[in-house]
């Protein structure tokens, strides 16, 4: 059973996945672009002097973390704090997509860093910065200010930092490779390595290292390239650092900022419709199937937002609830495997186009198996009065129940057993029809006990004139993953029996394969 989540931060958590890659990047290696001067790279915060209001609105938050720890002020957040202040001058608004773009410009790699903004005379526009001090834990921020035509702008980042980076170069050459190092936060571990390329598509590298990573990634077109890292803790897949690099001459100009998606439609039902027809868009732009609504996934969905908008938290792991296999077992939803995806905005789909933003986000909706998927919000209101809607979206990918081969259950496991047997260069196996029965009778009493159990099978097997018996037994989804099977790689054995039970378990969830396999010399 593999789930593979992510989560975003949409305005505000992490992300990532836990199975097998999605897809590994294989590019020849070309030869490597000289790295910007380090002043100009990622993981390199360089100076960025506070200017005199930008200078008393520190001290203003500084004196009101006085009973707590004062966040590091991050040259890399101050200029695009700066950035998203300027824009706020010419009347942009101070959406996702903004502060995305001004992260890059100020070379802070940050995912989903909180920001706060205020526009007021000179005279009023410190002690209104005052108020909006970071109440959630923060170990940076920066502050930018502009004057314009009698107001101050000033806009507030924070963010609890999740990661640190060795320099990583934001503009490189066609065909270049850059390494991506670094270390992970305390409580984090299992580093991932996402890559949103310029034609859409989504590939994971190759990563190495626990609580420090190393990537070696490779830029094999002009565009601009989005490169994800995604680590796991106590709350699930969290995104800890998110870098836009731009690849060959003239990619580094800015998109035009996504239209408005607009309001929500007043019905919670009918907004997570829209949300399942924008996913259904974007699989049709990357030839994928759609995913048909699921009404049972979307109350797992539902109920998994409800419990975020209660703790004002966005992630895939709550106290009390478990991760979403946790999570879709309880609900008796069968599946082979599942794609998670959380975010908050203040809409439904404004959730779900930030996730698109991300290359493992992406990638969960463009889950190649995906048939089904439940889609779930909740509503609430910040305490600064405005709007927030809590997401959840399950992709499911159905469990393989057989209507596609003409082969039974136990000859499609013997059929996977044959091939891993030859890849290991060992003698081929002859089928034992009494071994059979009692492999079939050990699958069924595995389905009815609900546990992976093999019993005496093996002495079973030695009773029946043997020298030599193992047993493997598994709780699977599908019959191919009989190629675990510890004991069809020895050589020493000839002779095999297979039993298989399909059933429900309320361990292991629904419509479930129990599978026992038996070997003898």
């Amino acid at each position: 059973m593999t789930v593979r989540a992510a989560a975003l931060a949409a305005a505000l958590c992490g992300c990532a996945a836990t199975a097998p890659p999605l897809v590994t990047a294989r590019v020849a290696p070309e030869p490597v672009a000289p790295l910007p001067d380090p002043a100009g790279a990622y993981g390199v915060e360089g100076e960025a002097q506070p200017t005199a209001l930008e200078a008393r609105a520190l001290d203003a938050v500084r004196a009101r973390a006085a009973g707590g720890a004062m966040p590091r002020v991050s040259p890399a957040l101050t200029r695009a704090a700066r950035a998203l202040a300027l824009g706020q001058s010419e009347g942009e608004p101070l959406d996702h997509a903004r502060i995305r773009e001004a992260l890059a410009r100020g070379l802070s790699y940050d995912p989903a860093p909180a920001a706060r903004a205020v526009a007021r005379p000179p005279g009023e526009v410190i002690e209104a910065i005052a108020a909006l001090a970071p109440r959630e834990p923060a170990t940076h921020l920066g502050v930018g200010a502009i004057e314009r035509d009698g107001l101050a702008y000033l806009v507030l980042l924070s963010v609890e930092r999740r990661a640190t980076l060795s320099p990583f170069p934001p503009a490189v050459a066609a065909g270049a490779q850059a390494t991506l190092s670094g270390r992970l936060a305390p409580g984090l571990l299992q580093p991932r390595v996402f890559v949103g390329r310029p034609s859409g598509d989504v590939e994971e590298v190759d990563a190495t290292g626990g609580s420090g990573f190393r990537a070696r990634v490779t830029f094999p077109s002009a565009g601009r390239h989005v490169v994800e890292v995604v680590a796991s803790g106590a709350a699930g897949p969290t995104v800890v650092a998110i870098l836009t690099v731009t690849c060959g001459s003239g990619a580094g100009a800015s998109p035009p900022p996504p239209a408005d998606p607009g309001a929500d439609p007043a019905d919670a039902a009918a907004a997570e419709v829209r949300v399942i027809d924008a996913i259904n868009a974007t699989r049709r732009r990357h030839g994928r199937p759609p995913v048909a609504p699921a009404p049972e996934v979307a109350e797992v969905a539902r109920r998994h937002s409800a419990e975020m908008l209660a703790r004002g938290t966005v992630a895939h792991v709550l106290p009390g609830t478990g991760d979403a296999a946790g999570r879709l077992l309880r609900a008796h939803v069968a599946y082979r495997r599942a794609f998670e995806n959380v975010a908050r905005a203040q809409t439904a789909l404004a959730a779900h186009l930030t996730a698109e933003e991300s290359p493992a986000h992406l990638a969960n909706l463009l889950a190649p198996g995906a048939r089904s998927a439940g889609v779930g919000i909740a509503r609430g209101v910040l305490s600064t009065g405005a709007p927030v809607v809590y997401l959840t979206e399950i992709l499911i990918e159905p469990p393989d129940d057989g209507r596609d081969s003409p082969l039974t259950p136990d000859a499609r496991v013997k059929e996977i057993l044959w091939r891993e047997r030859e890849r290991a260069g060992a003698p081929p196996l002859t089928v034992d029809p009494r071994l059979d029965g009692l492999a079939r009778d050990a699958a069924l009493a595995m389905r009815d006990r609900g546990e992976p159990d093999a019993g005496d099978l093996p002495a079973r097997a030695l009773r029946l004139g043997r020298g030599l018996a193992a047993a493997d037994v598994f709780v699977a989804s599908a019959p191919a993953e009989a190629e675990r099977s510890a004991n069809v790689r020895d050589a020493r054995f000839r002779r095999v029996g297979v039993g298989v039970a399909a059933g429900d378990s309320a361990r292991f969830g629904a419509q479930r394969l129990f599978i026992a396999v038996v070997y003898t010399d």
